[in-house]
């Protein structure tokens, strides 16, 4: 009786032994995958979260801004969604806005496959005139508008609003672009005195990189 309680206790000593010894092995093979994936082997997404500072951000073009990740694991690299409205430095995070108008998504990803995003918007320069606008006193009669920075040059649209809210006079001037050239023509009948000087907002738009700008044109009665 005395050998089967000192063998039952044995058994039981050496399965306690071999259950810690199971645990750590364990806690040991945890610790090597954790440490693993913390340096950058790429066998996965890590849990560590990664950010993008700033998450938005105005670029004007030719100016840059650099990018900082928060979180994630080095080293990054950095994307940009459109070319023309800027370009980043695939391994610093440095964006330069183009000429061109619009808004893009920036993308950081990190060595073991986090992504993360920001949005930038690059907005249009203000077309620049060699006049702030014009005043015209004869019907019929035309004025030459000339287009001086921010222009591609390819070509421009124009919208015309009378300012006079609830003006009986109903006559629009017309434009006619030719390069960087406006040409703005008078209405047909001059406003009488009774309707007033007649002034206009024209806004023009460049067809190719949408920069806009506005000019004055005073329509004066007879």
């Amino acid at each position: 009786m005395f050998n089967f309680f000192k063998n039952s206790r044995e058994r039981f000593k050496n399965k306690g032994k071999e259950g810690i010894l199971l645990f750590l092995l364990s806690f040991g093979v945890f610790v090597a995958c954790q440490g693993v994936l913390e340096e950058g082997n790429p066998v996965g997404p890590s849990t560590s979260t990664l950010r993008i500072i700033p998450s938005t951000a105005v670029v004007t073009t030719g100016a840059s801004l650099t990018f900082k990740p928060l979180g994630g694991t080095t080293p990054f690299s950095w994307t940009s969604s459109n070319l023309n409205i800027g370009t980043i430095i695939v391994d610093t995070g440095i964006f330069t806005a183009g000429a061109t108008p619009g808004s893009i998504t920036i993308t950081a990803l990190d060595a073991v496959g986090n992504t993360a995003t920001a949005s930038v918007t690059v907005p249009g320069l203000p077309l620049t005139f060699d006049v702030a606008g014009a005043t015209q006193v004869a019907a019929d009669a035309t004025d030459l508008i000339t287009v001086t920075a921010n222009g591609s040059g390819v070509g421009f649209t124009t919208t015309i609003a009378n300012n006079n809210t609830g003006s009986t006079f109903i006559l629009l001037p017309t434009t006619v672009t030719t390069g960087t050239t406006i040409t703005i023509t008078a209405p047909a009948t001059l406003p009488t005195a009774i309707q007033g000087d007649q002034t206009y907002t024209i806004t023009v738009t460049d067809a190719s990189n949408t920069n806009t700008g506005t000019l004055t044109y005073v329509f004066q009665s007879a």
